[in-house]
């Protein structure tokens, strides 16, 4: 999938050019093994160390600390389900064991989204895919994360029709029995909406010659530089793993 040159720059403007650069499968190679280093650490101070040298990096490459938090509020519905019962679930006084437990899952959370921001801010979805295809992930899963990613803005977007049309109906929400039987008819017509458009689009692309696998462009050459940075990620994260296996679980 080319992109040119005037493109990537609009794109991806205030990123650093050493970030741009990086081979896209050099990149995600080393995304997943920090995410997997950091999940290996049992120790706060140390997953704190791993969360600090993302940030840092984040940061060389040009992203914004705005564009971190964003996407740290998309996860913290999710890490404070699983923290707060854990934290308050032993009563007061509260269990320093699960207050330290929590901070770690706090930690390994952030510093997983941070890598995944770098992976998707440094690079367009057709890089990303193309990746992901030249990794010889199955086709039909590269199919269902590219057709998700693009339709899902659409899905948030019928959300904000429904909500503007109740607006105008002077609808107040709350929860009462007559409004739990509107939710349950805006579920239900979203939800048929939804089928209704995905049979379409089904059609639309077979009848395009569409067999369940999408093109995709030819593999970049992974250059020296490439290799250095994805080798720089591994032994930063490896330091700290093998750091703390010798000093700190003994």
């Amino acid at each position: 999938m080319p992109y040119g040159q005037e493109d990537t720059q609009a794109e991806f403007e205030g990123i650093s050019q050493w970030a741009l650069g990086w081979e896209s499968r050099a990149k995600l190679m080393a995304a997943i093994i920090y995410i997997f280093g950091v999940i290996s650490l049992q120790t706060v101070s140390f997953a704190l160390l791993a969360y600090s040298v993302s940030i840092m990096v984040s940061f060389i490459m040009g992203i914004s600390l705005l564009t971190l938090l964003k996407r740290y509020l998309l996860i913290a519905p999710f890490v404070l389900l699983m923290t707060l019962p854990l934290v308050f679930g032993g009563g007061f006084p509260l269990d320093p064991d699960r207050v330290t437990f929590a901070l770690l899952i706090i930690l390994k959370a952030v510093t997983s989204m941070t890598i995944l921001t770098i992976i998707l801010e440094t690079q367009s979805v057709d890089q990303f895919m193309d990746s992901l295809a030249h990794l010889k992930v199955p086709p039909i899963m590269i199919s269902v994360l590219l057709l998700s990613y693009r339709y899902v803005f659409m899905f948030l977007d019928d959300i904000q029709k429904m909500q503007l049309a109740l607006k105008t109906r002077f609808f107040n929400g709350g929860v009462s029995i007559k409004n739990l039987k509107i939710y349950g008819q805006l579920t239900g017509a979203l939800l048929l909406k939804s089928l209704d458009r995905s049979e379409k689009v089904f059609q639309a692309m077979v009848s395009r010659g569409f067999n369940g696998n999408l093109c995709f462009g030819e593999a970049r050459q992974i250059t020296k530089s490439d290799l250095y940075k994805t080798g720089l990620s591994f032994f930063i994260i490896m330091v700290i793993v093998a750091v703390e296996l010798m000093f700190f679980r003994m």
